[in-house]
């Protein structure tokens, strides 16, 4: 991290006067996780701060907040491009994240924090926390800087309030909080008659008591005194009087009048931006060279940071710089703002960017910046995009390109699609009005079209409607090209290809039959012919019944078709179910492969969520391996709040629960599935998380609730014929149905039951096979320990013992032999006697 900035080299200014009482002060106070500075503007807390630094050698890490950092997205980028310049591997981790609004993205933020950041002595800045009302940072602040910081550091918050939205009561208790207030920081009389020995003003003992009198300390008008007592001298006069009237007043005449106008008008445009790096103002300040070294001078009020890039203005000039921005013509505003936008779009503060170009109504550019984001534009960039487009004036709409659209987006982003669809609709029925000749009119409404397609697609989960297909066919004619805006064209984030929800019987195939006619719509388009997500959603449906070897073939041929046109989303989903069907048919090698075709998918820059949905995917993989501490540790973490069905954050739940069931940590589980049935749900998703919850309930014992789970569970999927959920469950499904069979009250029908207990028995052989040739080929041992009973059969059945003998050698019944039998099978994962005394030779069992 950073060492603190750089002193003035000015010895005129106050900043360079180092008080030794302030850094005893402050060496005390760093012994304390927590250094509360807090007093009014001009106080010197920043730069007492810096003189304490720069003599104690910490290692630095300084946030400068402002009052933009109250827009969350904003503010995250600032912390992000903090930590990128001393650990880019946490920058780009915490880009992934985004910012942690959610608990389980806050534990996480402090694995990364703990994993990457070295224990040492460290003072943690965090500047002008006054101007930071926005309740979701305060909380992050609170939670992840305040009090789980690594050992060692020392975190310094400098405000001009009280920390009174701030829950720092425990720390208070716990003396782990030092407090320097206004009175600390305040000159003594003796420190003033030092500071003016220093700068060589000679000073009469009345009038240093008349000036700590007047000023009670107060380091901004000493600096101003003192800094005008060569021009002045002697304080009765002038300087006490402009000083008592208007400190603004002070620093017209001081500064203000004895700058060149091109100066004070450069100053007046820096005073409408925020961000100051010096690359900016260097780009700002254009051709005028001299101007740089001029702005440099005024040392006072402006110093450069080299450690942090930036130049620094000191908060009071800004606030009288502000008083002036009437002097500045609307054209030179613009220009200033369009420079900044370029300059924070550039680098990455993508709201600071919009804000800009909102000032000088460049919407183009605001269009532009969100069409380069992901499908899914992350909410709070969308929420806050939104409220641009509802502010900005009716002709934009008219004349931007796709400004509408891109309106429209933000809207369905944010989860609000009965509202997205009457604004799509209103904005149909605007341009439909043009010349069907009109270019500009076809391509807005082709773009609204797909976007409704989007729409009707993700709204058939609740109204069982599968009509997206019109949409398209209204695309279809206002075009001759494809239209396929952002970098997603027809990816969809949701876990499942199909997005029926209803379990009406036929419903799944209504939804393919709405693909497939959005297939004949677009395929006379070039390139459309390899769109083949009806393949995929038709092979998804055969795979949820069971059908492998069909599911396969369809699967397998849409992706090749899908590499043509690099819809790579698509194709790693279509990986997913041949990742399933591998393990399904007990084949390790083809798993394997099919993970490493994964794999390259994570360079491809064009597919956004290329990193979650291989996390996913592999950590599926571990959970049939039985090895779910190998899942990446954000998939460990609390259940996403719900959003929307169709949205990533429920694909990541998905994988969520399954850990939750391989570590038998239940209630969160059983939370999260509860939750479910209250709202809209795939019904893929459905019975996958039904047929959880019945084993669930089983294997904590409540057999009443584990058949009404399983009878609802069934009824649900059974209209579908639906049963790939309940297989892969494997030994515990396997389990449930056999206690079904024998208790239940036959409500679920028997053949059915039987069936179910069959295929996922021999699935738990399979996967129990896949998981001992992955430990096996990984170097991994499983020690293997039988129960007492399980070790009599064994050697039973390896001294070649039938079935019945052994039964009747144990005493027991054949069917309870049975049961040991295949629990020994499963747990070696071997699929016949042979097979067994192989793998048992193997492992040194025999």
């Amino acid at each position: 991290m950073e060492a603190p900035p750089q002193m003035y080299n000015d010895s005129r200014s106050f900043f360079h006067f180092k008080r030794p009482r302030l850094n005893q002060l402050f060496l005390e106070a760093v012994r304390c996780p927590l250094v509360v500075v807090c007093a009014g503007a001009g106080y010197g807390k920043t730069s007492a701060i810096h003189d304490f630094l720069e003599e104690y050698q910490p290692t630095v890490s300084w946030i400068q907040l402002s009052e933009r950092d109250n827009v969350v997205p904003r503010f995250w980028e600032k912390i992000t491009h903090n930590w990128a310049r001393h650990d880019p591997s946490l920058a780009r981790a915490m880009v992934e994240l985004g910012f942690p609004d959610t608990r389980e993205k806050l534990n996480r933020y402090l694995e990364m924090v703990r994993d990457h950041v070295e224990v040492k002595s460290r003072v943690v800045v965090i500047d002008d926390f006054h101007c930071i009302e926005e309740p979701q940072v305060i909380r992050f602040l609170e939670e992840s800087v305040f009090f789980y910081m690594p050992p060692g550091t020392s975190i310094f918050i400098v405000s001009r309030t009280p920390l009174r939205r701030v829950n720092i009561a425990s720390l208070t208790a716990r003396e782990q909080m030092f407090n320097i207030s206004e009175n600390d920081l305040r000159f003594t009389e003796n420190e003033l008659a030092q500071y003016f020995r220093r700068l060589d003003i000679s000073a009469r003992a009345d009038n240093l008591r008349e000036i700590m009198q007047d000023t009670e300390g107060w380091t901004f008008a000493i600096n101003l005194i003192a800094r005008s007592y060569q021009k002045a001298p002697g304080y009765g006069g002038y300087v006490r009087n402009a000083m008592k009237t208007n400190i603004f007043r002070l620093m017209e005449t001081e500064i203000w009048d004895e700058i060149s106008e091109c100066l004070q008008n450069f100053l007046i445009r820096l005073s409408l931006i925020d961000h100051l790096s010096i690359d900016l103002i260097a780009h700002l300040a254009g051709k005028e060279k001299g101007l740089i070294a001029e702005l440099e001078k005024q040392n006072a009020y402006v110093r450069r940071d080299n450690y942090i890039n930036a130049y620094l203005i000191h908060p009071l000039f800004l606030e009288f710089l502000s008083t002036k921005q009437e002097y500045v013509t609307e054209e030179q505003k613009r220009e200033t703002y369009a420079v900044a936008g370029d300059w924070c779009n550039q680098n990455g503060f993508k709201i600071d960017a919009m804000s800009y170009y909102e000032k000088m109504e460049n919407y183009p550019s605001i269009v532009s910046i969100l069409n380069e984001l992901p499908a899914q534009i992350p909410h709070n960039i969308a929420q806050y995009a939104s409220a641009i487009f509802d502010r900005a004036p009716a002709q934009a709409f008219d004349t931007v390109k796709f400004f509408a659209v891109i309106h429209l987006r933000t809207y369905m982003c944010q989860g609000f699609l009965q509202k997205s669809v009457e604004l799509a609709e209103y904005y149909e029925k605007k341009f439909l009005k043009l010349p069907e000749s009109d270019g500009y009119r076809n391509r807005v409404l082709a773009n609204l079209y797909f976007c409704l397609a989007i729409l009707r697609g993700f709204m058939c989960i609740t109204d069982d409607r599968y009509d997206m297909d019109v949409y398209v066919e209204k695309l279809c004619k206002c075009l001759s090209l494809p239209i396929i805006p952002g970098k997603n064209g027809f990816y969809y984030p949701s876990p499942w290809f199909n997005l029926a929800g209803s379990s009406r019987k036929g419903a799944p195939e209504e939804y393919i039959g709405a693909l497939d006619r959005v297939r004949k719509h677009i395929s006379h388009y070039p390139d459309m012919e390899s769109w083949h997500e009806d393949d995929l959603a038709r092979g998804e449906l055969k795979f949820y019944r069971g059908n492998i070897r069909s599911a396969e073939i369809h699967i397998s041929g849409a992706i090749k078709q899908l590499r043509l046109i690099r819809q790579f989303g698509l194709i790693h989903r279509a990986l997913f179910y041949i990742l399933r069907i591998a393990v399904s048919q007990g084949n390790y090698l083809k798993a394997e492969r099919v993970l490493k075709d994964m794999k390259p998918f994570q360079g491809e820059n064009e597919y956004p969520n290329r990193f979650i949905d291989y996390d996913i995917s592999l950590s599926w993989y571990y959970y049939i391996l039985g090895l779910p501490e190998k899942i990446p540790d954000w998939l460990k973490e609390n259940f996403s709040p719900y959003s929307h069905a169709g949205f990533v954050e429920n694909y990541a739940n998905q994988m969520k629960a399954r850990y939750c069931y391989a570590t038998r940590n239940f209630s969160p589980l059983l939370s999260y599935i509860e939750e479910m049935k209250m709202r809209e749900s795939f019904l893929f998703g459905r019975v996958e998380m039904l047929a959880i919850e019945s084993c669930v309930h089983y294997l904590m014992k409540n057999k009443k609730k584990a058949f009404a789970a399983f009878e609802e569970a069934y009824i649900t999927a059974s209209p579908n014929e639906i049963t790939m959920p309940f297989i892969e469950l494997g030994k515990d499904m396997r389990t449930l149905t056999s206690a079904a069979l024998k208790y239940s009250d036959g409500k679920i029908p028997k053949p059915w039951l039987e069936d179910i207990n069959r295929k996922s028995a021999s699935y738990a052989k399979r996967r129990t096979h896949i998981a001992a040739k992955y430990k096996k080929a990984n170097g991994l041992t499983d020690n293997i320990v039988f129960s007492p009973r399980e070790a009599e059969v064994f050697a039973d059945l390896v001294h070649g013992l039938s079935r019945a003998e052994i039964a009747a050698n144990r005493g027991l019944s054949v069917n309870t032999i049975k049961m040991v039998i295949a629990n020994i099978y499963s747990r070696l994962g071997a699929e016949n006697l042979a097979d067994l005394i192989r793998i048992a030779a193997e492992r040194k069992l025999i």
